[in-house]
């Protein structure tokens, strides 16, 4: 009789972490891209407390930032912790920052923590929830 392992594969570790990887290199394809890295019901805290609620919000709020402030722009990050609450959900602690492409200084752009709750869905890794926390030094 075998056991069944309940614990996350190396594959499901990977998984994550090319998710996370997929949002960064978003960013700079658009709302909708951007926002396939998360579930249809995700939480998205932004650095404001300002809570976007499911995909279509998170789109909607990417479209407004990414035509404003945040054009022409890359997100940089990398995961720091990683840690299985079960074979089905992960929790991400990871930094980064947003850099702008063209002449714009991002030095001004605080350092942050972004906070990721992955959930395994039908098979695939989402984002079901993100917060984002700006450092006070960086």
């Amino acid at each position: 009789m075998s056991a069944k392992t309940n614990f996350p594969t190396f594959a499901d570790e990977t998984a994550v972490r090319n998710l996370y990887d997929q949002m960064l290199q978003a960013w700079n394809q658009g709302p909708e891209a951007y926002a396939e890295c998360f579930s249809q019901d995700a939480t998205y805290i932004i650095a404001n407390g300002m809570i976007e609620q499911g995909w279509q919000e998170i789109v909607e709020g990417h479209r407004i930032i990414f035509s404003a402030w945040a054009r022409n722009s890359a997100l940089e990050g990398r995961i720091d912790q990683m840690r299985f609450l079960s074979p089905e959900i992960a929790v991400v602690i990871a930094g980064g920052r947003i850099v702008f492409k063209d002449h714009r200084s991002s030095e001004d752009n605080k350092r942050t923590v972004y906070s990721l709750v992955a959930q395994k869905l039908h098979g695939d890794w989402k984002f079901v929830f993100y917060q984002n926390t700006p450092l006070e030094k960086h």
